[in-house]
């Protein structure tokens, strides 16, 4: 174990009954092999049980069930490995609509500069086709 832990800055919001969204910091023990999404693992089990967030499907990376923007990129927490002392910014996936704190809505079609995407089999995020 190491004796630096993990500082995360995980976005919190409910849209049912807060007016805004807020930050709230955590501390993860590090240890070797840690990886994000079991770092928020953490956080819920041990730290806060109300923080709500997508668990892996697959485990293995392949669903993307579990992406984030973290430090303003969107990458799978499943296969993200942490690193003594490190500090992220952990937010919900952008674009999709939040249903609470990281867990967002895939069920949707969002338009970006890059093209237009829709959730579909299963949890895979494909692009479609422009006319």
């Amino acid at each position: 174990m190491s004796d630096k832990p993990i500082a995360l800055k995980v976005f919190r919001f409910d849209p049912a009954i807060d007016r805004a969204p807020r930050y709230e910091n955590y501390q993860v023990p590090w240890r070797e092999g840690l990886l994000l999404l079991c770092a928020l693992e953490y956080v819920r089990d041990h730290l806060d049980e109300t923080l709500a967030f997508r668990d892996y499907c697959c485990g293995c990376s392949w669903c993307s069930s579990c992406v984030m923007t973290v430090d303003g990129k969107g990458i799978r927490t499943c296969s993200r490995p942490l690193y003594p002392g490190e500090s992220l910014v952990v937010e919900p996936m952008r674009g999709f609509p939040v249903i609470k704190d990281l867990a967002v809505d895939f069920g949707v079609t969002v338009a970006t500069p890059e093209g237009t995407y829709r959730k579909m089999e299963g949890t895979i995020i494909r692009k479609e086709k422009r006319s």
